[in-house]
Formats: structure tokens, sequence, C-alpha cells
């Protein structure tokens, strides 16, 4: 005789739609509890430096010298890349977008900001639960009007909002924070890479600032008299990647960091007395290509001792000869800079793919510190300003984390706060 499987419920709990919730908390439909539209704007209405906020489909928030809504709005993109992730609360005059929905006039007992969370947190999974594809391209009005809702008792409603504001506030914050030091490191970036004054050569140049303690001209030097380029990875397929014996830096790595961040290296099968060049600490990597030719020739150091390291097919390695003494991290920063970026902007060729040879990057001329004392003591300034940054950054990831575990426990019950007067 087969048996039929019970559940069992937890005390205080209710089975629902939703899964379980909280005996006194009710479910209800998103049509049932607020009114939804869209908007009568297009892209192209966007003022700059408008009056008021204009809400695209899109994270960013343009302006517009209209408003067309004023009060408390849930608003979500009904396609493009942002659908099911991109959502903002309103509370004000504003303008959006055709096909950007507006979830507004919320029933007494219902509280704005947390139907926003509970629709932020919940609706993206929802989405993709009605389609068979691995993504959505648009939003139907019932995706959201049918949307059931987890609604607990109104004063409970609002003491969650806070809690889960009052972290927002502060990931906010330091969002802010770390806006504020990245201006910062990059008007010292401008500041100490470009040279102070007059190079050996004679060429008049804008002055940066100079250190403390350091004199004498900067000067000129052409890279391909100061160092080797070498080719990454090849003739490899891509079933040599993703497996194998040995780790290669891969093009992201160096796209997006100054020095190359080693935990993140990735797998690559070589075989027995294959010839490929090998990476060696303090060799610097370009990248080869972009789709702007402002992120052509981006790099970054190799700073750690790695046996058998191998470099992506698509970035070039180059390594400074013994006999000139420069600092790694300085190139790095002087290259990233916007000294370093015009330089690339010159020699990067093609239409809808841009790219740099070896060949003209070797015709290139930097001008650098004549000391690399004075080189290490530029880099120090702007590697202590990064790990600022990094840190900021840790912990902001840690607020985003603690963040989700509320929701989790908050927005279905398993966590209740009581006793808190609003």
């Amino acid at each position: 005789m087969n048996e039929l499987a019970t559940i069992k419920m937890k005390p205080g709990f209710k089975q629902t739609e939703v899964g379980l919730i909280p005996e006194d908390w009710e479910v209800e439909s998103i049509k049932d509890i607020a009114s939804i539209t869209t908007g009568g704007s297009d892209t192209q209405d966007k003022v700059q430096d408008g009056k008021y906020r204009f809400f695209v489909r899109s994270s960013t928030i343009e302006r517009i010298n209209k408003y067309t809504f004023d009060g408390e709005a849930i608003l979500t993109s009904g396609d493009g890349v942002g659908v099911g992730k991109i959502f903002h609360y309103v509370n004000g005059k504003f303008d959006f977008h055709q096909r950007v929905y507006n979830i507004y006039n919320y029933r007494h007992d219902v509280n704005g900001k947390y139907l926003f969370f509970q629709f932020s947190n919940n609706f993206f999974d929802r989405v993709m639960s009605m389609t068979a594809k691995s993504s959505v391209d648009s939003v139907r009005r019932e995706m959201i009007a049918e949307m059931p809702i987890p609604l607990p008792p109104l004063q409970e409603q609002k003491t969650i909002a806070t809690a889960l504001s009052d972290v927002d506030a502060l990931i906010q914050s330091l969002d802010a924070l770390i806006a504020k030091k990245k201006a910062i490191k990059q008007g010292a970036m401008q500041e100490l890479l470009t040279p102070p004054h007059s190079t050996s050569s004679g060429q008049a140049q804008k002055g940066g600032k100079r250190l403390d303690g350091f004199s004498g001209e900067w000067v000129e030097k052409v890279l391909g008299k100061i160092g080797n380029t070498f080719g990454g990875l090849s003739g490899k397929s891509k079933k040599d990647f993703g497996s194998g014996n040995y780790h290669y830096i891969t093009f992201m790595n160096v796209m997006f960091n100054t020095i190359i961040d080693t935990t993140i290296l990735e797998k690559v099968n070589i075989k027995t007395g294959e010839q490929q060049n090998k990476a060696r600490k303090g060799d610097l990597f370009f990248n080869t290509s972009s789709e702007t030719p402002e992120e052509v020739g981006m790099c970054a150091l190799l700073n750690e001792n790695i046996e058998d390291l191998y470099l992506n097919s698509f970035c070039f390695g180059f390594r400074i000869k013994e006999e000139f003494r420069i600092d790694g991290l300085f190139f790095s920063y002087l290259m990233n800079s916007n000294v370093g970026r015009n330089l690339f902007l010159s020699l990067a060729q093609g239409a809808t793919r841009y790219n740099l040879s070896k060949s003209n990057f070797n015709k290139l001329n930097i001008v650098i510190p004549q000391t690399i004392k004075e080189q290490k003591a530029i880099a120090k300034i702007l590697s202590d300003m990064d790990l600022e940054i990094e840190s900021l950054e840790r912990k902001k990831e840690k607020y985003e984390e603690i963040k989700q575990g509320m929701m989790q426990e908050l927005l279905t019950g398993r966590v209740r706060i009581v006793n808190v007067e609003l």
C-alpha cells in the first residue's frame, strides 16, 4: 500500500502558494492591493540637467523637464536588459518611459516600501518561472498583476521596511564614499603621473605635482628599448581551457586589475614539450583589443612568483630589461592613467573592434621619473589608495550579504521583529 507523504507544519505557520508564512499573515495579488500603469515618454525625451527624474528601461536615471507622476511608486523595466533586475522606489515628482511599469496607489493596509522589498526580491524568479527560455525579453502586465505577495499586519510591514531601509542606507553611504575615494585617486593619478615640468628633451609639459624630496627632470623612454614583448598562448583550442595541469592569466584579469589577481587564475592544458611563453614576476600584460579605443592596452603587473604560469591568447606581455631601473607597479599605474590612455588612444586601430599591435606599442615614448625611488614613492601612494577602496568595497559586500540574509528571514516571517515603536 502506498503511503502518502505528510508535510510537518512549523508551529504558528500555514502553507500558502508562496510557501510557509506566519498564521497571521495573508497572501494577496498585487492587482488587489495596488494599481499598475506604464509611462508615456520615450528615451529621446530626456533633457540634460532636466528638472525632474526620468526613469527609463536601464538602471541609469535620466533627467527631463516635465513630470507625469507625483507620489509614492515602485518602478520596474518592462523590456530590455533590465527585465526583472531593475527596480526603483520613488516618492515625489518624476516621469517614466512607456515600457516602464509603475506600481502605485497602495491599499490602506499596505506599506509601499515593504511592497518594494517583496517585489524586488522575488519578481525575477517569478518572471523566469513563467518562461521556457533562459532569459526574458519583456514583462506582461499580468506577470505583475497576478504576483502573490505575503502581507503581515501593517505595523509589522513598516517595521520590516525600516530595518531593511537602514541597511540600504549604510550600503548607499558606502557607495558614495567609494565613489569619492575613486575620484580622489583619479585626481592623484593625474597629478602624480604627469611630468612636473619640461622633460630631458626640452619638450614642454603641463606640470604635475612633485612629491616632496624629489627633484630633477623626468626622462623619456622608448618602450621598445627598455623591454621586450612576448605573446600569450598560441595553438590552443577551446577544449584546452577550463581544465589541465597549469594555470593561465585571463583576459579579464588583465583588463580590470592594476596587479594580477592570482586568486582567480584559470586552468589550461599544456602538453609535455610544448613551447609556450611563461609569465614571470615583474612582467606587465596588455590587452590587444577592445570594443572601445579607450580600453585598448589596459595594463596589469604580475607581482608574485608563480611557477609555470601562462598568459591568455588575447594579451601580450612586456618584460622590462634589468639594466633599466623601472618600477613595475609605477609603470602599470602610468599605463592605466589618463597619460597612458592618451598614448594608446592614438594607436588603437579598427572600426567595430579596436586593436593594438606589439610593433606600434614598441614605438611609444613614455616620460618617467629618473630615479626608481621616486617611481616607488608614487606607486606607494596610489597603491595605498587602492587598498583603502578595496577595504570599503569588501565592507559594502558584507552589508549586502547581511541585507540578503535579512530579506530571506524577514520577508518570509521566519524571523519576526516585535515590540518596535515607530
